[in-house]
Order: C-alpha cells, then sequence, then structure tokens
C-alpha cells in the first residue's frame, strides 16, 4: 500500500484526466435532429445555410469510414503513392530485398 499522499496524487492525477476528457467529450458532443421532424422551411434553411469558415474538419464525420482492414490499407497506400515522387524512388533489385533479411 502506498501513502496517503501518493495516493491523493494519483487521485488527483486521475481527476485531471477524467475532467479533460469530459471536455473533449463535450467538444465533441453534436445534436442530432430527426429530418422527419422538419418543416420544409427549416429544410430550406438548412440547405441555404454555409458552414462557418474552420470547421471543415467536421466533413469528415460524414464520410463513412472503410469498413475493413483491407480497405483502410488500400486507402492508406493510395494517399503514400499520391505523396511519392516516382522520379526519386530507387529499383527494388536483388541486392535491396536481401539487405532486408541481413541480420547485420
Amino acid at each position: 500500500m502506498g501513502s496517503h499522499e501518493t495516493q491523493n496524487q494519483t487521485q488527483a492525477a486521475a481527476d485531471q484526466v477524467r475532467t479533460a476528457e469530459q471536455r473533449e467529450a463535450a467538444g465533441r458532443d453534436r445534436r442530432a435532429v430527426r429530418t422527419i421532424d422538419l418543416t420544409d422551411e427549416e429544410i430550406a434553411a438548412i440547405e441555404a445555410s454555409e458552414m462557418t469558415p474552420g470547421f471543415e474538419h467536421l466533413h469528415a464525420e460524414l464520410e463513412p469510414e472503410a469498413t475493413t482492414l483491407v480497405e483502410e490499407g488500400a486507402r492508406i497506400a493510395r494517399e503514400l503513392g499520391q505523396r511519392g515522387d516516382p522520379t526519386k524512388g530507387q529499383p527494388a533489385d536483388k541486392a535491396f530485398r536481401n539487405s532486408l533479411y541481413d541480420d547485420n
């Protein structure tokens, strides 16, 4: 068992983490409204509205997430392929492949 001082410090640290997690969760909180409950005027107002600049990252919430690891891997490979420069690539010749298995 630890001393009371150590236990108090541990509890204080846990309280700080819990408070930070609560603040983070509150920032992610989204109000959901069923579209069936909206009037035609409210739907028209929403369609005519524009998002405030700086909140473009919220569009990612609307994109469906990959359902399998294969799809996620393919997405990462595509992104890496777009970032790469094929003119700077080096060939994967036999010497290179063998060097991957060297224990040195």
